[in-house]
């Protein structure tokens, strides 16, 4: 979906942003940082490696309407060169200032680029990359002079993976844009994505694969035989494989080869209703599925069984078949224990 191959760094700020419950003051920048071609290459792989991790393409959004959202707005001006850089980025700065009103929220050096040749669904468009550091790490940084060697204990951070950081793509203006984002601190899970971008999930397949998929494994969870694990593992394990073995979902596909063999039907569907109104999901009965969704959303599935003789069983999920074929459940009347027996040729 996203290939950089060939990007390049056009335009780069930096700036500090602090904490406005706590009256830290900012650090406004007026002019925009000049870099070495090794600086560039190196800069522009730890961002951009970092927001294609993310797979989930968002949108900007408001709950009046679209014109209201700061961060949509000023990019809009920027692309259609109403303001400078330097303005642009003096504008996100302040805007991100005014969310930063929670006291667990750390101050962080802020780094805003202007990208171009990023290539898009085949596309190649212009980007705006927004990316905030905040954690960083005690560092040595060893110097010679002449026969002597020193060291200075500095902070700083890996090239390897940002704090939070955003890619907006000059695409699709009039739908609020497409945005990747991403945020690797959980302590203030609104204030990136929601307070400071205000952006919501693209309905695409990738949003109807993994919701669907979450769905089923929610659901999984609250099934009437709910102390046997095995068969929670069964049926989450049965439904991945539906979703491998066919690229397009349908509502009678599901029924018919998932839910009717485990008399789930009538219970499913109300199930359905009442999770997508607590999670506000908007899901399509029939939808195309994406494989890179897939193969990530699978990793978040749980799919250990957990005893209470401190043995625990992990499965491969994936493999529904093997799974049914080569595992057993039963119970031993003389111990008046349960007992699973497994199946294999060889251990690898």
């Amino acid at each position: 979906m996203l290939k950089t191959s060939n990007t390049f760094i056009k335009k780069a700020t930096l700036q500090r942003v602090g904490n406005k419950l706590s009256q830290e003051l900012n650090h406004i920048t007026t002019t925009e940082i000049p870099l070495a071609e090794t600086e560039e290459e190196l800069l522009k792989k730890f961002f951009l490696k970092s927001i294609k991790s993310s797979l989930d393409l968002m949108k900007f959004t408001h709950h009046i309407n679209l014109d209201y959202n700061i961060v949509y707005g000023d990019t809009s001006k920027y692309f259609e060169n109403e303001i400078s850089f330097i303005e642009y980025s003096n504008s996100v700065l302040h805007h991100l200032y005014e969310k930063s009103n929670h006291p667990q929220i750390k101050t962080g050096e802020l780094f805003i680029i202007h990208f171009q040749e990023v290539k898009f669904q085949e596309i190649l468009v212009d980007a705006i990359g927004i990316f905030k550091i905040e954690n960083k790490i005690d560092f040595l940084k060893f110097n010679q002079h002449n026969n002597e060697l020193d060291f200075n204990i500095n902070k700083g951070v890996k090239l390897q993976k940002i704090d939070k950081g955003c890619l907006i793509l000059q695409t699709d203006r009039s739908d609020g844009y497409r945005v990747f984002s991403i945020d690797n601190n959980s302590y203030d899970a609104n204030y990136w994505k929601k307070s400071f971008l205000d952006i919501e999930e693209v309905m695409n397949d990738s949003y109807q694969t993994k919701h669907h998929l979450g769905m089923l494994s929610t659901f999984s969870n609250t099934m009437k035989d709910e102390k046997n694990t095995y068969v929670q593992k069964d049926f989450i394990s049965q439904g991945i494989k539906l979703f491998n073995e066919n690229e397009i979902i349908t509502k009678d596909l599901i029924e018919q080869e998932l839910l009717s063999p485990f008399d789930v039907v009538d219970s499913y569907s109300k199930f359905k209703s009442q999770y997508n109104k607590e999670n506000n999901l908007d899901l399509e009965e029939n939808f195309n599925v994406s494989t890179s969704t897939l193969k990530k959303e699978k990793k978040k599935i749980k799919s250990q069984i957990n005893l209470d003789t401190k043995i625990q069983i992990k499965l491969d999920i994936s493999e529904g078949d093997s799974l049914k074929e080569n595992i057993e459940k039963g119970f031993d009347e003389e111990r008046k224990m349960h007992f699973y027996k497994v199946f294999f040729n060889e251990e690898t």
